[in-house]
Formats: C-alpha cells, sequence, structure tokens
C-alpha cells in the first residue's frame, strides 16, 4: 500500500468549525471513496461508491500514518492542537485498519484528544464499532429518520439500510460512554425544504432518543455541494430547527465559525504552496481559511493562490456570495 505521490495521509493542521485547530487524517486518500453519495458533499459525487471495507483497497496502512505523522509532528506544536481528526475523502471507517490507526496516533500524539468523523454507515459492524470507540469523540452523521428521505438526501451504497444504520448508531452510542455527537443536516433542494418539516424532524426526535448522543449538532451546507440544486437554510431557519428539537431532546447547538484559542501551530511550516495544495486536496476552502490554517500573511496566500490558478492548479467559485478555492478537477 503505497499512497499516491505528494499525497499525505496527514494534512494540515487546519481550522474546523467544529473543532478548532485539528491536525487531519485521511486513512482513504484520493481519490474519493464513499458508502454515500450526498447531495451536498463539499467533496463532489461519489465515483466510487461502496458498501463495506471488504469492497477497499486501502492505499496507506498504519506504517504510512505512522511515518507521515512523525514528519508532521516535527513541524507542529502539540500544545496548540484542539484534535487530530480522522476525516478526508470519504468515510474513514471503510479503512479495515481503522482501530489500530487510532492506536498508532495516540502514541504519537498521547495528550491530543481523537476524533473521528463519519457518516455512520458501517456502526452496524462489530469490527468498525470497536475501532471508532478508540476514538475520544465520534462525530456522526444523522440526517434524516425516515427512508426515503435518507436515500434522497445520502444515496447510500446498494445494500446499506437506515434500519441497520440506526442499530449501528445505538449500539455505539450504548458503549460510546458519552463521546457521540450527531451531525444532521439540513438543507432544500430544487427550491422545497427536504428535511425540515414538523414530520421529518419528529421521526429524527423518536431516532434520536435511543442513541443517546452528548450533542446534537444543527447543520446546513456552507460549502460548494456535490448537486447545484441543493440550497442552505438561513440562519433563522437553521435556529428554528435548533428550536424544535432542543424543545424534545437536550444537547441541541447550531453551528456556526467559532475562532480557534491564539497560539502557534507550526514550528516549521512547510513551502506555502505545498501548505494550501495538501489543504485543498482534502477540502475546498475560502481564503481567510487558508491564511488561518497555513499562518501565512494574506497578501502571501493571494499571490500563491493566484500563481495556482494560473497554473491550472486551482479553481474559484462563488458559493452563497463567498468564494471558495478547490483542486481543479
Amino acid at each position: 500500500m503505497v499512497p499516491v505521490s505528494g499525497t499525505s495521509i496527514v494534512y494540515g493542521p487546519i481550522i474546523s468549525w467544529r473543532l478548532g485547530r485539528s491536525l487531519g487524517i485521511d486513512p482513504i486518500l484520493p481519490p474519493k471513496v464513499c458508502t454515500f453519495d450526498c447531495i451536498y458533499c463539499q467533496l463532489g459525487r461519489t465515483k466510487n461508491k461502496v458498501a463495506s471495507p471488504a469492497e477497499f483497497k486501502p492505499r496507506a496502512g498504519v506504517e504510512d500514518l505512522t511515518k507521515s505523522l512523525e514528519e508532521a509532528l516535527r513541524g507542529i506544536d502539540v500544545r496548540f492542537l484542539d484534535y487530530v481528526t480522522f476525516s478526508g475523502c470519504g468515510e474513514p471507517t471503510l479503512h479495515p485498519e481503522l482501530g489500530e490507526m487510532i492506536e498508532a496516533v495516540r502514541e504519537l500524539c498521547p495528550s491530543v484528544p481523537i476524533a473521528i468523523l463519519t457518516n455512520s454507515s458501517l456502526f452496524w459492524l462489530d469490527e468498525v464499532a470497536d475501532a471508532v470507540r478508540k476514538a475520544d469523540l465520534v462525530v456522526a452523521k444523522l440526517d434524516a429518520a425516515d427512508p426515503r428521505l435518507m436515500r434522497e438526501i445520502n444515496r447510500p451504497a446498494e445494500g446499506l439500510e437506515l434500519e441497520m444504520i440506526l442499530e449501528g448508531l445505538r449500539e455505539v452510542g450504548k458503549k460510546a460512554g458519552g463521546r457521540l455527537a450527531i451531525q444532521s443536516m439540513f438543507l432544500r433542494a430544487h427550491g422545497r425544504p427536504l428535511n425540515t418539516g414538523e414530520r421529518e424532524l419528529e421521526l429524527l426526535v423518536e431516532a434520536l432518543r435511543p442513541i443517546g448522543p452528548y450533542q446534537i449538532q444543527v447543520n446546513t451546507p456552507t460549502r460548494p455541494p456535490a448537486e447545484a440544486y441543493v440550497e442552505a437554510l438561513t440562519g433563522d431557519e437553521l435556529r428554528a430547527v435548533a428550536d424544535f428539537l432542543s424543545g424534545r431532546l437536550a444537547g441541541v447547538e447550531v453551528i456556526f465559525w467559532h475562532p480557534p484559542r491564539p497560539g502557534p501551530i507550526s514550528a516549521r511550516a512547510p513551502s506555502l504552496r505545498k501548505a494550501i495544495l495538501a489543504i485543498l486536496e482534502h477540502r475546498p476552502c475560502r481564503f481567510h481559511e487558508l491564511c488561518s490554517s497555513t499562518g501565512s500573511e494574506p497578501t502571501s496566500v493571494r499571490a500563491e493562490l493566484d500563481r495556482l490558478i494560473s497554473d491550472g492548479l486551482v479553481s474559484a467559485r462563488e458559493y452563497r456570495g463567498e468564494r471558495f478555492y478547490a483542486l481543479r478537477a
């Protein structure tokens, strides 16, 4: 298993809306491989959609992770990291060595909590449930508790059904020790609300109660989605959803931008060009996010972005009145 040339399983640190200063771990690596093809995904359509770890061919293993993380840590002051986060180009629980990878990170970064961002689709597999429980925080997706609506929003691989996913979430919730958070994405499509009606929200409440997460994160798309017909909710609409849920469940929180705590990240930063490309390989970003994540002056970031666009490596796209930068497909 050899990573793609120039692609590292470790990326960042980045500034995360949910997790502050986060050093990313991408066990999947580009191109995107996922169990879902969510209509709002910031990474675009899922061309490689699979239903289980048995269908996934790893491109990097524990040894690759250890080597990359050791190299990254030589240039990072871990005192200013909030999390090491498993995420990246697809569904991280597809990797058969996920548990061993979490243990390797724990050994190298014992003082930094470990998070995993997952779409929850594989928790029904015992080996996946055992692996994610090794993390300090599991942030799991549940966008709808109606089978038809879940298929419309998440477009799962064949064989992945809602009840399987809910059963897996309930089992992980029982044994996660209060470390399970649920993220629900609320949106409209083709001009109509998808999952914000009273019936849809009541079904979601009924599904979440037996799972028992410590937090329910209410969100809406903030980056360019996979499908052009997807629209974000307004702040007022999102708060209305949160108010409905918080009247029935504990721990409901609307996810907005929170500035990270002050302090340096890197003691020895890579070249700005390399740093920008590494971040954009895993997610599209706004200009200010690239400045914050690289720790560079805006004038330097602007000049490097102009060069990358001129070289045909990066493209810019307007979404909701903001400009996002991404690797050119």
